[in-house]
């Protein structure tokens, strides 16, 4: 079976694929800064991070070596600011 992992971080997106408990292919993207209007605010735009999931993903599965066997599931982690 091959697995996707997609770490949600502070600082980027993470994406990458496994089988048998090793990793097989990985990549990141960088997104936006957080925006700080205020002491204790901390925003950053969905759209970016979406983007640059999508980044991630796109870039682990095409690192990944051919044929890999269709995703049979998807872990997440979630970055320390996000609700």
């Amino acid at each position: 079976m091959w697995f996707l992992g997609m770490d949600v971080g502070t600082a980027g997106r993470g994406g990458g694929g496994g089988c048998g408990g090793r990793l097989i292919a990985g990549a990141s993207s960088e997104h936006e800064a957080f925006k700080t209007a205020h002491p204790g605010w901390a925003e950053q735009d969905p759209e970016d991070w979406w983007r640059a999931a999508q980044e991630a993903i796109r870039g682990a599965l095409a690192a990944a070596p051919e044929p890999h066997e269709p995703i049979a599931a998807i872990g997440l982690t979630g970055q320390m600011h996000g609700l």
